[in-house]
């Protein structure tokens, strides 16, 4: 007598290949995220570097468009300094020059023990040159900011007066700077200087 063939469960071998490929699915995923995690969410360097050169030639078109578009202006316009100002619509809005990477200083407290400041500071600069000279003067900035900073005391900066003072002295330092390099009017180009963070341990 022959046995006849006990045919498979088809269901569970459907059940099989769907669990096989939510796996597979899953290990793509992860890898993926984790792939994110580590890179910081960044791209390739060749796409960004495409991408960079993409909007510097966008960048450069549009400088064309509007110096020839500056030129006709400036022959229609009048010699005297507060009427080429404009209105106060026609002013360019502030920019902000961030002044990275983070300042990290050591400094005393009152019992002369080392205690450390890291600072992350954005400058608020009313026009285009005021934010070229910052740029074109960062490490001069910087080493009049790394000054003022390891001269504080730490119980002094714990207080709110404290850090505000601190802010504003940052700004006298920063405008100090600009100013001797590129004028006085480029100095007092400088509206403001915002702590991004204080910590201080």
């Amino acid at each position: 007598m022959a046995e006849a063939p006990v045919p498979a469960p088809s269901g569970s071998r459907k059940k099989m290949i769907a669990l096989i490929v939510v796996g597979v699915l899953s290990l793509v995923g992860i890898s993926v995220g984790v792939t994110m995690l580590l890179t910081g969410g960044k791209s390739d360097p060749a796409s960004a570097a495409k991408a960079k050169d993409s909007e510097a030639d966008d960048a450069t078109a549009k400088e064309d468009g509007d110096a020839e578009a500056a030129a006709a202006e400036e022959k229609d316009a009048p010699d005297d300094e507060a009427a080429a100002q404009g209105e106060e619509g026609a002013e360019k809005p502030s920019a902000y020059v961030s002044l990275a990477p983070p300042f990290v200083v050591n400094f005393l407290d009152e019992k002369k023990r080392t205690k450390f400041l890291k600072a992350e500071i954005s400058l608020m600069a009313k026009s285009p040159k005021v934010q070229a000279a910052i740029k074109e003067n960062l490490p001069a900035v910087r080493n009049a900011l790394v000054m003022l900073f390891g001269r504080q005391v730490f119980e002094q900066l714990m207080t709110p007066d404290g850090k505000e003072k601190l802010r504003v002295d940052a700004l006298f330092e920063v405008r100090a700077v600009v100013t001797k390099v590129a004028g006085a009017k480029t100095g007092k180009g400088i509206g403001d200087l915002f702590f991004s963070s204080l910590v201080m341990q």
